[in-house]
């Protein structure tokens, strides 16, 4: 079915100057409710278009400001009401999106196929892209943004990055280069990418998030940081101002190769009793052992509930051998053990419809298995 513009569908129903407001109201449902009908009709057998277009009438009847189509697969959208503020169309099979309503202020579009994006709406407060493997770049960010979710997509570089941002979620990217980091910034989480150096850190951060990088060298330090991880990148030294965060700030400096004398001295200072500084976590042998990594089929299978496990596994075992299978496998035990896997509702579903894709693709898969070396 062609594609309908929503707005100029919308005005030349509205545009009768005959017809009372309340007949172009209900004119204008009757199409809309046409329209979805048509498309749920012409949908495959495995999208679940009549409960979509279901959701989608009430949606319009009531003039609700929230629609969420998750979960749904589906590979194509209808045109959507023009009131709705909030958008939900994570984990289906979308592989592009219409223009959106100029009156969202949320949206997600998480866990699906994308590989593009149309430009977004003016009033965006909050986008959430990730696990999308396919996008590799994103267009302008609206100017209000203020919560940017792009995790685990194939991103290259950064646009622009507006000032009224606040959250920065871009883990499992290959990014090699940050933008500037505007000054409200609170939250950046960029591990698992190929950065080598960083940005100046905005004052206001209070987590960072940069584990699984390249880093030689980082700045100084937000005196309000909470939250650090900076593991498994290749700093020889720390900043001087480390020490001086909070007592209740969380460093994780793990894997580094750091010095003898950088280590020793960190272990003295942690260990005196007058010591009031944040909890930092290292270890003596960091940057001088190999770790061994458990097979590849037991960490993906972990991400899935007991009646699907023994599927998965016999599925996962035979890519045991591909390249880079053991630094994925590490990669999924240690984002088991985030904050956003033990505490964020669906996440662990997220990571188990991804993993399903991957299987399910050898390119895809070889993919991710080289993002995360």
């Amino acid at each position: 079915m062609k594609p309908i513009n929503n707005h100029s569908f919308f005005r030349s129903l509205c545009g009768l100057s005959c017809i009372s407001r309340l007949s172009v109201e209900e004119q204008c449902t009757r199409d809309y409710h046409r329209i979805w009908d048509d498309w749920a009709r012409e949908g495959t057998t495995t999208e679940n278009r009549i409960q979509a277009v279901r959701l989608l009438k009430i949606c319009l009847d009531t003039r609700e400001p929230v629609l969420n189509l998750s979960l749904l697969k589906l590979r194509s959208l209808p045109p959507l009401p023009l009131h709705i503020r909030e958008l939900n169309i994570s984990n289906n099979e979308l592989i592009s999106l219409p223009e959106n309503s100029p009156l969202l202020t949320e949206l997600h579009v998480n866990g699906n196929n994308l590989n593009i994006l149309p430009t977004l709406p003016s009033q965006l407060i909050k986008l959430n892209i990730s696990f999308n493997r396919n996008l590799s770049c994103l267009p302008s960010l609206p100017p209000y943004l203020q919560s940017l979710s792009a995790r685990f997509n194939s991103l290259e570089t950064l646009p622009e990055l507006p000032s009224t941002l606040t959250i920065l979620r871009i883990e499992g990217n290959r990014l090699t280069v940050l933008p500037e980091l505007p000054h409200r910034l609170q939250e950046l989480f960029v591990s698992g990418n190929r950065l080598q150096e960083l940005p100046e850190f905005p004052q206001r951060l209070k987590y960072l998030k940069v584990g699984e990088n390249q880093l030689r060298r980082l700045s100084r330090l937000p005196q309000e940081l909470l939250a650090l991880d900076v593991s498994n990148n290749l700093l020889t030294s720390l900043p001087e101002n480390i020490i001086t965060l909070p007592i209740c700030t969380n460093v994780n400096i793990s894997g580094n190769p750091l010095s003898t004398r950088v280590l020793q001295s960190l272990q003295r200072l942690t260990s005196s009793p007058d010591y009031h500084g944040p909890q930092i976590y290292f270890s003596m042998s960091d940057g001088q052992q190999n770790t061994l990594h458990r097979p590849l089929a037991d960490a993906v299978t972990a991400w899935f509930p007991e009646n699907k496990q023994s599927d998965i596994s016999q599925i996962w075992h035979a890519f045991e051998h591909e390249e880079h299978a053991n630094t994925f496998s590490a990669f999924l035990d240690r984002l088991s053990d985030t904050v956003s896997a033990r505490n964020t509702s669906g996440f662990r579903e997220q990571v188990a419809a991804w993993l399903e894709k991957l299987s399910a693709s050898a390119e895809l898969r070889q993919q991710s298995f080289r993002c995360c070396c």
